[in-house]
């Protein structure tokens, strides 16, 4: 067979449906695409939030018992029962605080295809002015 064999050219309705097809095919991966970049970054930040909260936690129960044991050391011929007890009241304040702060974010929600939402509030846009 010759290279320079003239192709058929696909017209009419079954070349429509074919481009028709391609442009369906692309426009999907695009999108999926799309939502795997956004995927993987939401991964990233959720990761990266974990580490961040459990630094905080460890760092924070390590300061707080150093400095729990200094000041009863302190007053503990003195005051030691009333330091402990203000201690672990100002500690149980503190937790409750947290507590609620925490209560209140989980019910934030937030969406994390935004960026593809709005792609395809674009893309239909788009379709109805030009179809």
């Amino acid at each position: 067979m010759p290279d320079d064999e003239p192709t058929v050219n696909e017209s009419g309705i079954t070349g429509s449906i074919k481009h028709l097809l391609e442009s369906i095919s692309e426009f999907l991966t695009t999108k999926l695409d799309l939502i795997g970049v956004e995927v993987q970054e939401e991964k990233r930040r959720v990761l990266e939030l974990l580490v961040l909260a459990a630094a905080v936690l460890l760092f924070g129960v390590l300061s707080l018992t150093v400095l729990t044991f200094t000041v009863v050391v302190l007053l503990w011929d003195t005051h030691r029962i009333a330091v402990l007890i203000t201690l672990s009241l100002t500690y149980l304040l503190i937790c409750a605080i947290l507590v609620a702060r925490l209560k209140r974010r989980t019910c934030l929600t937030t969406k994390i295809f935004d960026t593809t939402v709005e792609e395809l509030k674009k893309d239909r846009e788009w379709v109805k002015r030009h179809l």
